[in-house]
């Protein structure tokens, strides 16, 4: 978990960009208009694969890539957060396509708050009171918004509770971020190219509809993913599930900061009871934290 300043630093500057850049997310799905979800998380899995086909390559990490599929224990554990990441994706196309957005978002709200229960049961991270607080504020704001949107549905729960097994699963691994990503995609590549089949004969267009600028963000989508991901990953590596996940909340609080300056959609009230506890939480947390010990510099 990173017991130097430098480590913990870099964990938590890892940690904030990968929410940040996630909640750009929407002005790229802006961007892409009214097309297929399920074409976006194919393109995703694809062009990440390419993505980081060409990292793992330039790291000369191939033959490590290839031992885990050698080893049928990590082989296995790598199957297992394959499936959490698909589900997670899944679940979260199901939303955009039955007009549950709005729960699917509440998810990555709820997602923090299951990763630092199964922080504690799981990898055995404990809390001192301070902490403890800092969880309880943010846990009240979620139940606002929760409260807002009148209840926290199935979709809610199911996008939290897989991204948050995901996470713990694959900080279990202690497996290289890009080495690790490029497996489960590797591993998802029989599933998108079963799926392109299927469009192409079905004769549909393989690229939003054809035409360059829907193939070059049909492409961007990989770069979109996989930065993110080996940031998020990296983050979680060096601190705890605790930390990483309350940082977590940079994702929604772009999404409201660009919905608001971006897109001209009011900062309401609600959003201010909901985003007001949280925020305080997260100060609490951080600022009640030990600070770490820096080493002697040496006098000889």
């Amino acid at each position: 978990m990173g017991g130097s300043v430098q480590n913990r630093a870099s964990g938590v500057l890892f940690a904030l960009s990968a929410g940040i850049l996630w909640g750009f997310v929407p002005v790229y799905i802006h961007f892409l208009g009214d097309v297929d979800p399920l074409e976006i998380v194919a393109h995703r899995s694809l062009w990440s694969l390419v993505l980081l086909f060409a990292l793992v390559a330039w790291r000369r990490h191939i033959s490590l890539a290839l031992q885990i599929f050698f080893n049928k224990k990590l082989l296995v554990s790598f199957i297992i957060t394959t499936c959490f990441l698909s589900a997670n994706w899944t679940i979260y196309v199901y939303a955009v396509q039955s007009g549950h957005v709005v729960s699917a978002a509440l998810g990555y709200f709820v997602y923090p708050i299951c990763t630092v229960l199964l922080g504690i049961a799981v990898l055995g991270e404990r809390l001192d009171r301070w902490a403890w607080l800092a969880v309880c504020c943010v846990t009240f704001g979620v139940l606002v918004k929760a409260f807002l949107i009148a209840g926290v549905p199935w979709v809610a729960l199911s996008v939290a509770v897989t991204f948050s097994l995901y996470a713990v699963a694959r900080k279990r691994l202690k497996i290289d971020p890009i080495l690790g990503l490029f497996v489960e995609t590797l591993i998802l590549l029989p599933v998108t190219l079963g799926f392109f089949g299927w469009l192409a004969w079905s004769g549909q267009p393989l690229f939003f509809g054809g035409g360059t600028k829907f193939v070059l963000l049909a492409m961007f989508v990989g770069v979109l993913t996989v930065v993110p991901l080996i940031l998020f990953h990296a983050g979680n590596q060096l601190l705890s599930m605790t930390t990483a996940s309350l940082l977590f909340y940079s994702n929604p609080t772009t999404q409201l900061l660009i919905a608001t300056l971006l897109f001209g959609e009011a900062f309401a009230v609600q959003d201010l009871l909901a985003f007001g506890p949280i925020w305080l939480g997260i100060a609490v947390y951080f600022v009640t934290r030990p600070k770490p010990v820096r080493p002697a510099l040496p006098t000889g």
